[in-house]
């Protein structure tokens, strides 16, 4: 009885189905194999060397934190930047007249770093997508704290986004640096970037003096704000040698503690941040406070003020920022 899978018995049927399976099961493998090697190779594009990352040509790929690949054509001529932390980096590694607009907080000089750079730049952006997008952009940069709904909408208007996810750390900052100097073709000029930074950190450990103790400092604001491990600011006092105290007791990420807390850990020194134009206030109001009173800190008057504009950043200007803590926590005439 003949059925409808007959015509396999014909000559040579047989095998010219097997090799057309074959041929597709190999296709499909292939494909498959590329697109997991491609997603591989664009995790370490960022961290393979410089001379590496400068040789990959446009097009390029990288994935971003959500898993989805961002492809960029050619080397960015219209890059929009919608965070001060991108400002900065973008201006430290690019060339303005290829920067079409910068968020608005880069001229406010509290927060800023690059109030007299940005003035080559005319553009503005204040968080909208319309606003982003009449710039016509060939590349968008924003972070994880900007509105979702920003993103959204500019990922729906098939914009090119790529979203910095990463600030908790030093290391982040750098890979930041790699990041964005891969995405625009700047990886020569990202990598000195990242050299500087690491140049100025080693001379500051050269100027602290050999065989200092360990000096117990904890960071402390208004409403009883700290931070502990994992962040920017246990990074800074790494760096310097000292010990965070909030840290020592656990404390993960910033978070506030109540006044007791203070009291009962009792630092050497306490670090707080202000603008420019506040530093001494903000340190008169801390000693004023009865918990700090009571403190070895208190006592002994060693409040140190980091300017909001070196200590709040999550770029490489963080350098002063740690730079100045070293200065007062060693220098006795600072």
């Amino acid at each position: 009885m003949r059925t409808r899978h007959a015509w396999l018995a014909r000559p040579g049927a047989f095998m010219l189905c097997l090799v057309c399976c074959v041929g597709v099961a190999i296709v499909l493998i292939e494909a498959l194999r590329q697109e997991s090697g491609g997603r591989q190779a664009q995790r370490a594009t960022v961290s393979a060397s410089v001379a590496d990352r400068a040789q990959v040509p446009f097009p390029r790929a990288i994935r971003e934190s959500s898993g989805a690949t961002l492809v960029i054509p050619r080397k960015p001529q219209r890059i929009v930047s919608q965070t001060l932390g991108t400002d900065e980096i973008l201006l430290a590694i690019c060339d303005p007249q290829r920067i079409v607009a910068l968020s608005v907080l880069v001229d406010d000089p509290q927060f800023s770093n690059v109030t007299d750079l940005a003035q080559h730049v005319t553009g503005r952006t204040n968080a909208g997508a319309e606003q982003i997008l009449h710039f016509h952009p060939d590349m968008i940069f924003v972070a994880s704290y900007s509105k979702a709904e920003l993103v959204e909408l500019l990922h729906t208007a098939h914009a090119p986004v790529f979203r910095f996810v990463h600030f908790d750390r030093l290391e982040d900052i750098k890979m930041n640096i790699r990041t964005m100097g891969y995405i625009i073709g700047e990886d020569d000029k990202a990598e000195v970037l990242v050299q500087h930074m690491e140049q100025d950190m080693a001379r500051m450990r050269s100027s602290i003096p050999p065989d200092t103790p360990s000096v117990r400092v904890m960071l402390y604001g208004q409403g009883g704000y700290t931070g502990g491990a994992n962040t920017t600011f246990d990074d800074m006092v790494q760096a310097v040698g000292a010990t965070n105290v909030a840290a020592v007791h656990g404390v993960t990420g910033f978070r506030t503690i109540s006044s007791e807390q203070l009291i009962q850990w009792n630092p050497d020194v306490i670090i707080t941040s202000a603008h420019r134009d506040a530093l001494d206030a903000a340190r008169h109001q801390l000693l004023r406070d009865p918990a700090v009173a009571v403190t070895a800190a208190g006592k002994h008057r060693r409040i140190i003020v980091i300017p909001n504009h070196i200590f709040l950043t999550v770029t490489h200007r963080i350098t002063q920022g740690i730079a100045q803590l070293a200065r007062e926590l060693y220098d006795p005439k600072s």
